[in-house]
């Protein structure tokens, strides 16, 4: 993220319309946050509050809320998908995040989160969740960037084939979009990238922009 002196109405607006294209109406706050960096001020001081950002960007002031619309069937329907993406390691957080639906809904509905656990077949905790290093967090994101050339997006970044939970690399790096920036320089400085397979850029999806090479690296190690 710049430094907030940096931050302009036109660069959040930009941000604003590249999530809002790719979530269309469930784009939250709390999801523009955490792909961005941004902090809550910073868009209260520029656009007067979140509707008005909305609104910039051609999106309705409000997102559609999902707790009266939302049935018990499609909230297990949605608990069986993650669960069989993240196992016994679907913390609620991670649930929460991934569906826009609130811990209070859940608990409304299962009574606790470790009863919609059971619900679908796991434990009623989560097992500890295992640390990864930087590096390890790095090279999974350039497997699924490798795979798919484009740029890394927290919401598919699991359904792309990532191992490992987005939510604990964007919690590594403080947003996903420092994230993606620690990507460019993991990958400049072991020059996996050629003519073939270019850096993915700010709100562009590099297979869309050069044409479908099949050209796939492998990532260096220092010393090979």
């Amino acid at each position: 993220m710049p430094p907030i002196e940096q931050v302009s109405r036109k660069w959040v607006l930009r941000l604003a319309r590249e999530l809002a294209a790719e979530y269309g109406e469930s784009l939250t706050l709390t999801a523009f946050r955490r792909e961005t960096g941004l902090s809550q001020h910073a868009i209260f001081d520029l656009f007067g509050n979140w509707k008005n950002l909305r609104r910039a960007v051609g999106l309705t002031p409000e997102a559609p809320r999902a707790r009266n619309r939302v049935t018990n069937d499609q909230i297990l329907e949605r608990m069986r998908e993650l669960a069989d993406e993240y196992g016994e390691r679907l913390t609620e957080r991670a649930f929460v995040q991934a569906t826009g639906w609130s811990a209070r809904l859940i608990r409304d509905r299962f009574g606790s989160w470790g009863d919609l656990r059971l619900a679908v077949g796991l434990p009623p905790r989560a097992r500890m969740q295992q640390h990864y290093t930087t590096e390890e967090i790095l090279e999974d994101m350039y497997r699924v960037y490798a795979r798919t050339r484009s740029r890394p997006l927290y919401h598919k970044h699991r359904v792309r084939g990532g191992r490992i939970s987005p939510t604990t690399i964007q919690q590594r790096f403080g947003s996903w979009k420092s994230a993606c920036d620690a990507l460019k320089g993991y990958l400049r400085a072991r020059g996996v990238y050629n003519d073939w397979m270019p850096l993915p850029r700010d709100g562009t999806h590099a297979g869309s922009e050069e044409g479908n090479h099949g050209v796939v690296m492998s990532v260096r190690r220092p010393g090979q």
